[in-house]
Parts: C-alpha cells; sequence; structure tokens
C-alpha cells in the first residue's frame, strides 16, 4: 500500500466531506465519504493496512468535526472505524469482495454501526439529547444515502487501484 496516495485520497475525501457533501444533503441526512472509502480499504487492503487506514479515515474525520449534529469527541470516530475494520477484514473472506452488493451491504452496515455508535454518544453525553427514535432514524437514513453512493465512490477508487498499491483481490481457482 501507498501510504502518501493513501494520505492525499484521505486529504481530498475530508475536502469533499467538509465542502461538497453539506450541499448534497436532503432534509439534514448527508452521505458520509470517509465510511466509503474506510469499507473499501477494509475490503481490498491487506489486513494490517486496512485497520491502519480505517483508523486513519476515522481520525481525519475527528479532526475536522464530523460528529453528529457536530457533538463527538476526538477519537470516537477512529475508534468506531477500527472496530468496523476489524468487523470487515474477519468476514471479507467468505465474500465476493468484487461484488457491487456486497460493497453495497458493507457500506450499509458500517454507515449505520458507526452513526449509531456516534450517536448514541451523543445521546448520553449532551445536555440538550435528541431523542433516542432521531438517532435512529438519522443513523438509518444517512446509511442508506452513503449506501446508495458507495458503487460509484467504490468504481472510482477501483480505478486508482493501482496508484494506490492494492493491486488485485485474491481469486479462488475451482479447477
Amino acid at each position: 500500500m501507498r501510504w502518501i496516495a493513501f494520505s492525499i485520497v484521505v486529504y481530498v475525501v475530508t475536502v469533499l466531506q467538509t465542502a461538497v457533501v453539506p450541499f448534497l444533503g436532503v432534509h439534514h441526512t448527508q452521505p458520509d465519504l470517509l465510511i466509503i472509502l474506510a469499507v473499501y480499504y477494509a475490503l481490498t487492503a491487506r489486513a494490517q493496512d486496512a485497520l491502519l487506514a480505517a483508523w486513519c479515515i476515522g481520525l481525519a474525520a475527528d479532526l475536522t468535526g464530523l460528529g453528529f449534529a457536530r457533538h463527538g469527541g476526538v477519537g470516537l470516530h477512529a475508534f468506531t472505524l477500527g472496530l468496523i475494520a476489524i468487523l470487515i477484514v474477519n468476514t471479507r473472506d467468505f465474500t465476493f469482495r468484487d461484488s457491487v452488493i456486497t460493497r453495497l451491504v458493507y457500506t450499509l452496515l458500517a454507515a449505520f454501526l458507526q452513526s449509531m455508535i456516534v450517536g448514541l454518544h451523543l445521546y448520553y453525553t449532551a445536555a440538550n439529547r435528541p431523542a433516542l427514535i432521531d438517532v435512529v432514524q438519522g443513523s438509518l437514513y444517512s446509511a442508506v444515502f452513503t449506501a446508495l453512493l458507495a458503487p460509484y465512490g467504490h468504481w472510482v477508487l477501483g480505478r486508482m487501484r493501482h496508484m494506490l498499491g492494492l493491486g488485485t483481490v485474491g481469486r479462488v481457482r475451482l479447477g
């Protein structure tokens, strides 16, 4: 894995997330491009690289203040994306990694889990806590929006696979 190219991609996606995505929001629901990037790396990179990449992506989200309703502490996204990457890395060998359905499902689940954990953190720590149903609905809507954009994001990242130093996904021979 080429870490300089990874750093540039994380920087570009973080800028897109903070500068462009707020204009794409529908009724306060926004996609999370950093989740798409983290899931892509968790599915395609070596296990150790995938875990470190997901943690770095989460740290970038923490440092830009992308919390649930602009609340959250530094380290929360890094921690949750690290845990999600562990889950994806441990289950990715049982799926077809290049399948659009696989990437869509992993992105949907990762976005929902990450948003729920951050939302529940906000629910239990904020003085003006939102209703629990608002946290669940916001997490679900954001996860669906993110998952709908995931095939396009994964396609773009797939076109840059060799530049990022990820190589090809291993294939199983049946003969």
